[in-house]
């Protein structure tokens, strides 16, 4: 009796384990590595995507890769990686240079960012002869910054002074300390120079000039060979921020777990911010956003000047699943 009771426990525990490895259907999960630079509310709709369970729904074990900043682009680019989500200037700086790197998917189109500046300055032509601070030269906060002096008629390193600080948090500090007169910030860190009394010069999520901060990259290799699975990843992704919008509470707990906010009002006050005025409901991809990242890019290095948006990106699979009714299932 005893020998037959250890038995059916035996079998209990292999039936476990085999169903917590495979989908319903009884399809074995594929492993799929899906890599983000930042513990940024930028990529809300991944993780309220991998919270949901919609990875696993479409037949994905995966692996959540935090990989801080470009380094990211060097891992994914290494294989190491199948899907990453991120900043248009980010992975097109490695594609210009050969990297096989294409989008297929984007969720926000401009970027989070704002030319913050101390209380003694009012407007743009108050900056002349005096010092911003962006976190390395080349980086995106510097790529952004150089191109709006010039629209005031600055030009910048002669007009205004450029110099290198790092930390976001630091050039926070560094502005209220009358150190710099004023700096490119990204949320959240922008919301806490509010609270130190810094004011805004410039919001370039509300500049007109869309240069996607959220997309999805994958390589062309990659996609070549295996559409089903980017196909099956984009479902997941459509469905997870149809979530996302949808469900206060995943959105809220999917921020905490993976952008590590712990303050509720923080986490409340960052999902209605996204989900009103950042975030896509369809993440279709944004080719005046891609051309626009090209441009930027080529101020500083001339292998992309005269490159086409369609070199870097891939719309058949977004297309795809339009015509086959699949988004308008999710979003009627």
């Amino acid at each position: 009796m005893r020998r037959g009771i250890w038995k059916i426990h035996l079998t209990l525990i292999c039936l476990i384990m085999l169903w917590g490895a495979a989908r319903s259907d009884g399809a074995t999960l594929a492993k799929l590595r899906v890599g983000y630079p930042s513990p940024s509310a930028s990529f809300y709709p991944l993780f309220a995507t991998k919270e949901a369970g919609l990875l696993e729904k479409y037949g994905f074990d995966t692996e959540m890769v935090y990989v801080q900043g470009v380094q990211l682009i060097q891992v994914h680019v290494s294989g190491q990686l199948d899907f990453s989500s991120i900043s248009s200037v980010v992975y097109l700086q490695a594609s210009v240079e050969g990297a096989d790197l294409i989008q297929v998917a984007t969720s926000i189109d401009n970027q989070l960012m704002k030319l913050m500046v101390h209380p003694g300055i009012s407007k743009p032509q108050d900056l002349k002869g005096k010092t911003l601070a962006v976190t390395r030269f080349g980086s995106l906060t510097d790529l952004l910054v150089r191109p709006a002096l010039k629209n005031w008629g600055l030009e910048p390193l002669k007009d205004v002074k450029l110099i290198q600080i790092g930390r976001m948090p630091d050039i926070a500090t560094a502005i209220s300390q009358r150190s710099v007169d004023g700096g490119v910030i990204s949320f959240p860190t922008s919301v806490q120079a509010e609270k130190m009394g810094l004011k805004t010069l410039l919001d370039f999520a509300d500049s007109g000039f869309d240069i996607p901060a959220t997309t999805v990259v994958v390589s062309r290799r990659y996609s070549t060979s295996n559409r089903d699975v980017v196909l099956r990843f984009l479902k997941a992704y459509i469905e997870g921020t149809k979530r996302l919008f949808t469900d206060r509470e995943l959105g809220i707990r999917a921020l905490r777990k993976y952008g590590g906010i712990s303050d509720r009002d923080m986490l409340a006050s960052t999902y209605d911010l996204f989900t009103s005025r950042y975030i896509k409901k369809i993440p279709k991809v944004n080719a005046k956003g891609v051309e626009n990242s090209l441009s930027l890019i080529a101020e500083s290095n001339p292998k992309a000047k005269g490159r086409k948006a369609e070199e870097f990106m891939d719309t058949s699979f977004m297309d795809e699943l339009e015509a086959t009714g699949f988004i308008k299932s999710v979003w009627p």
